[in-house]
């Protein structure tokens, strides 16, 4: 994670036994609904990229 030397967003905060976990969502937040929709291209393509490999390599 890229320190801008900015407080994170946090948008939720729990613990989970003796953890604390923050989640942050600076990555995301400033992104327009193009830019959701273009990265969740990629993933999907990368996605499908790797099953197809991987139904190959088991043949």
């Amino acid at each position: 994670m890229e320190d801008t030397g900015q407080s994170p967003n946090i948008v939720r905060d729990f613990t989970i036994g003796n953890t604390r976990i923050k989640i942050a969502d600076d990555c995301c937040r400033d992104k327009t609904p193009e830019d959701v929709r273009r990265i969740l291209r990629k993933i999907a393509r990368d996605a499908q990229a790797a099953i197809s490999a991987a139904a190959i390599s088991a043949e």
